[in-house]
């Protein structure tokens, strides 16, 4: 948190100590369209890794920081002149401008933003793919950029993940470390929050992409085996599994996961499921992944 705060007082120190102008101009694209996004800064790509969801809000609010053009193109945002903005919209070539050189034609700022060169999408018609399931200890999860294709447009980001991997359930596995890719619309919490997680991974077109939302966060217990709490943790009433479960220990805690980080505990893992002990989640009833695995399998058969 402290590294935050002195992230925020650096912006608003720069803000109070400088000499500040009025941009007034268009950015837009090469078809005449507007609703450009005009980022102070570069600030968003600037943020720490553990900066709240809720501090990220505001500043996506505060029109100092983050500003988009009208649908005319026209646009208005006050900046020193020493920064810098950042003009971007989605599948097309951002560019980046000094304010001062701006300001010096203030009448006429003209941004034009030129299309990214796109290439044709060819679908992989993989019909059984082949399946890995494993526990996965992660290792690193980075943001990862698709061609723009021209005949497709996905909401969904992507992700390169590499994880060692703990625990095999294929016997297809014959690699210590695996390295997939995968595709998110929007979760409230993904895999990656979780430094031990039950995945399952198909190879589509030789290439291994994590099964959308098929994942367990697991923890280890005091006599060496693998649990996963009952619930889930985007949502305290929606079970994993209909089948009963086993009464464990837990070695560590549970990870609370960031979405989870801002809830009072005692709302989402409650009695008797879980025992909270000094701030600290302990599960007592919780599936092993065998049971996860099956029903899985089930749903994905039915």
């Amino acid at each position: 948190m402290k590294n935050i705060f002195i992230f925020i007082l650096t912006l608003c120190f720069q803000s109070i100590y400088s000499q500040k102008v009025n941009l007034v101009g268009i950015a837009q694209t090469s078809e005449n369209r507007g609703y450009v996004m005009i980022v102070l800064n570069d600030t968003l790509k600037k943020l720490p890794k553990n900066f709240s969801d809720s501090l990220f809000q505001k500043m996506w609010k505060n029109k100092d920081i983050i500003c988009h053009s009208d649908g005319n193109g026209n646009f208005s945002i006050i900046a020193d002149l020493k920064d810098s903005l950042v003009f971007s919209r989605d599948r097309y070539i951002s560019q980046t401008h000094k304010v001062s050189n701006l300001f010096s034609k203030k009448d006429s700022i003209n941004v034009i933003l030129e299309p990214i060169p796109c290439i044709e999408y060819v679908p992989c018609n993989e019909t059984n793919p082949e399946q890995y399931i494993f526990i996965g200890e992660k290792i690193d999860v980075s943001p990862g950029s698709e061609p723009n294709y021209c005949n497709m447009i996905s909401m969904d980001s992507k992700s390169k993940s590499k994880y060692k991997i703990l625990k095999k359930f294929t016997q297809n596995l014959n690699f210590d470390t695996i390295d997939f890719v995968s595709y998110d619309h929007f979760s409230k919490v993904k895999y990656d929050e979780f430094q031990n997680v039950l995945l399952f991974v198909g190879k589509y077109c030789d290439s291994l992409i994590h099964q959308k939302y098929q994942y367990q966060p697991v923890y280890k217990m005091k006599n060496g085996k693998w649990a996963s709490p009952i619930f889930e943790e985007y949502d305290s009433t929606k079970r994993k599994s209909d089948k009963q479960p086993h009464k464990v220990k837990m070695a560590e805690p549970i990870t609370i996961s960031r979405y989870n980080s801002y809830r009072k505990l005692e709302e989402i893992y409650k009695e008797p499921y879980f025992e909270i002990k000094n701030g600290k989640v302990y599960m007592l009833y919780g599936f092993y992944p065998e049971d996860l695995i099956k029903d899985n399998e089930e749903k994905n058969s039915s």
